[in-house]
């Protein structure tokens, strides 16, 4: 399961020193170098999905441009089922994704990784969280080029510590 921002896409309202590669209302959206190469990477071997603390027509319009042809999602979640919770040192909030939720959808939580720039919106799950640095819309980022090894690595990690239990 994927994030959106910062993750998988850079939205922002300032200019950056290329074009954006879609546009959302009044935001440049950046797509990550190499999305297309890890998704096609990923796909034989895990069901994908998206969940994300953006708004419902972001995700929808985002899961469009960024997935199309190239990998089906088993499903893509906005802030409607994240949990907020007041964040204590700034006085906000967070969206906390409680992969519990997921088992809805068919999966056990031990069986599912999350991709994401946050650590602090896994904080339930933490064992399920795959860490990614944050997206900023740079040419020359590489992070999805180690993913896929990344999350195969994971999931037997995973595998092996719920074997037996």
């Amino acid at each position: 399961m994927f994030d959106l921002d910062e993750t998988l896409v850079h939205a922002t309202k300032e200019r950056l020193d290329r074009k954006p590669d879609f546009r959302f209302e009044d935001y440049g959206v950046f797509i990550r170098p190499h999305l297309r190469f890890m998704l096609e990477a990923i796909a034989p071997r895990f069901d994908i999905a998206v969940w994300s603390s953006a708004t419902k027509i972001y995700v929808e319009s985002a899961v469009k441009q960024l997935f199309g042809d190239v990998a089906e999602l088993k499903f893509a979640w906005s802030i409607d089922r994240c949990v907020q919770r007041v964040e204590p040192n700034s006085n906000g909030y967070v969206y906390i994704k409680d992969l519990r939720k997921v088992q809805g959808q068919g999966y056990a939580v031990e069986g599912i990784l999350i991709v994401d720039d946050s650590p602090e919106k896994i904080v339930r799950q933490p064992r399920n969280h795959v860490l990614i640095s944050a997206f900023t819309g740079a040419e020359d980022d590489d992070a999805l080029l180690e993913l896929p090894a990344r999350l195969v690595h994971a999931a037997e990690v995973m595998k092996k510590s719920t074997v037996g239990n």
